[in-house]
């Protein structure tokens, strides 16, 4: 796979495709999937093509994405296209749907389109699906019907809700994987150490979801090596009064220092809710029974 970053009017694909799959992709969930599968069938040669920046962080700085272009990229290779393409959203952004066409056109190669029905584009999100067709020829769009999955239309609107409400395997089976982010870890107030349960603290993209407050079971992977943890997203009340959000794991096993280290956290179920304890022993009880409850899965 070929990756294009940046991509302006003045670039150029060099390689030759017949087949363009077009959209956002962020979290690369099973509508998007399903999308590329399409396009894969229809022509070995096709080719993803999405924006470096997604509009909507575009235009709204506090917009919340499941995936940075990083995983996208990683998620993306596994449906095979030759090229992967990152136009410059800043370059288009003032583009008419005709000269959005033409660049997919003429800079891009573009003959056949698979597309979802939702898909707009153009200056004032002019452009759709009708553009298209008018634009390309009706034989030349492939419009794919949405993704149910328990009767929802999947999408990363509904994936970022599931998320926000702590209900992770919905999130999960709507992305076909378990959702994940990638932190560094960082030098934290070690009071975990403190009571028996060591965590690396994580620092994040600002832009990604965050899921509910709360206590999962997770799998991290560190070095391309994975254990069994218990993540903690909160404040920590019963040892702190901080009121910055902190994203704690504590690793089954491993006692290594990893500071300033790269670590994945795979979200695999909600545990609980945060809550204060009236003393630490009784938190140092509930964390034991939530590692119980893990073990047991």
């Amino acid at each position: 796979m070929k990756i294009f970053k940046n991509f302006t009017s003045n670039d150029y694909i060099q390689n030759d495709v017949s087949t363009t799959c077009i959209g956002g992709f962020d979290g690369v969930h099973q509508g998007h999937q399903q999308l590329m599968k399409s396009a894969n069938k229809f022509a070995k040669d096709y080719q993803v093509v999405t924006f470096d920046t997604l509009p909507k962080l575009y235009f709204n700085s506090k917009h919340k994405l499941l995936t940075t272009n990083e995983d996208k990229t990683k998620l993306i290779q596994n449906f095979n296209p030759v090229n992967l393409v990152f136009i410059n959203f800043d370059h288009v952004v003032k583009y008419s749907p005709k000269e959005f066409c033409n660049m997919l056109e003429i800079n891009l190669k573009t003959k056949n389109i698979f597309v979802g029905s939702d898909f707009k584009f153009g200056l004032n999100r002019e452009g759709d699906v009708d553009y298209l067709i008018k634009h390309f020829g009706n034989d030349s769009i492939h419009i794919i019907d949405d993704y149910q999955y328990k009767d929802n239309k999947v999408s990363s609107t509904l994936i970022k809700s599931y998320l926000s409400e702590g209900k992770v395997e919905l999130a999960n089976e709507s992305l076909g994987y378990k959702y994940s982010f990638t932190g560094n870890v960082i030098k934290g107030e070690q009071k975990g150490t403190l009571i028996g349960f060591p965590t690396a603290n994580l620092e994040v993209n600002n832009n990604i979801q965050i899921p509910k407050i709360g206590v999962y079971e997770v799998d991290v992977n560190i070095n391309n090596l994975n254990y069994a943890g218990i993540m903690n997203i909160g404040y920590k009340p019963t040892l702190s009064e901080d009121k910055k959000l902190s994203l704690e794991v504590h690793i089954f096993n491993f006692n290594n220092d990893i500071y300033n280290t790269g670590l994945t956290v795979n979200f695999k179920s909600f545990i609980r809710d945060e809550k204060k304890f009236n003393n630490v022993d009784e938190l140092i009880q509930q964390i034991n029974k939530d590692i119980d409850k893990i073990n047991k899965n």
